[in-house]
């Protein structure tokens, strides 16, 4: 009787154990890395908003999202106007409007150009970006629509919100190089700076852009 008793109490802790949350685990994770935060000033352009924050060349091995990321064309705008992502991920294009729309864009410097073709309300189509780079997404239908796809390196970046600021979170620590990018260069031109990365910290990192550098 004795044996099975502790037997019995032996296979209760350890099925406790194998499904209690591991605390040490959870509060090690969070602060192993660190995060990136500023604010963007601008002049010559009306909003910050949609200024491109993006850690450089971070070292190791960054696969896509298993998800592809979304671009709706909703009242005749490519929703988001700027959609960073991971090289490899999958991008579906969405036509949420009640009329047709194309996607399609020029010749860049890392991209053919290419032309997915004119759908109605509901239809969408996908396309993987394998290449770092930009492109330019247009509308055969509606030439007054425009958005914009980066294709980066590492999930390190964040889209600067209307007041300026921005935060990159769960950065591994290191010594990097941070840049700032913008859909119209002659506008505000990016620029760069060094930074650290500690564990559990954040590192604060303003930019002044403009037309100037």
């Amino acid at each position: 009787m004795k044996h099975r008793f502790f037997a019995s109490i032996a296979m209760f802790l350890l099925l406790f154990l194998s499904s209690s949350p591991d605390v040490r685990a959870v509060g090690d994770d969070q602060g192993a890395t660190g995060t990136i935060k500023g604010t963007i000033s601008v002049s010559g352009v009306k909003s910050p908003e949609n200024v491109l924050v993006y850690v450089e060349g971070v070292p190791g091995d960054w696969p896509p999202p298993k998800e592809p990321a979304e671009i709706d064309q909703k009242k005749l705008t490519f929703i988001p106007f700027v959609q960073p992502i991971v090289k490899g991920t999958t991008v579906q294009f969405v036509n949420s409007d009640p009329v047709l729309h194309n996607v399609f864009w020029p010749k860049g410097k890392s991209y053919s150009a290419r032309n997915l073709g004119t759908w109605g309300k509901g239809g969408s189509r996908k396309y993987k970006f394998d290449k770092l780079g930009e492109v330019v997404l247009l509308c055969n239908v509606h030439p007054e629509m425009e958005g914009h796809i980066v294709v980066l390196q590492n999930p390190f970046f964040a889209l600067v919100d209307k007041e300026g600021d921005y935060e990159i979170k769960n950065v591994p620590p290191g010594d990097y190089t941070i840049k700032t990018w913008y859909s119209k260069p002659k506008k505000l031109r990016s620029k760069s700076a060094k930074v650290t990365v500690a564990a559990g910290k954040a590192t604060e990192q303003d930019f002044s852009l403009s037309r100037r550098r």
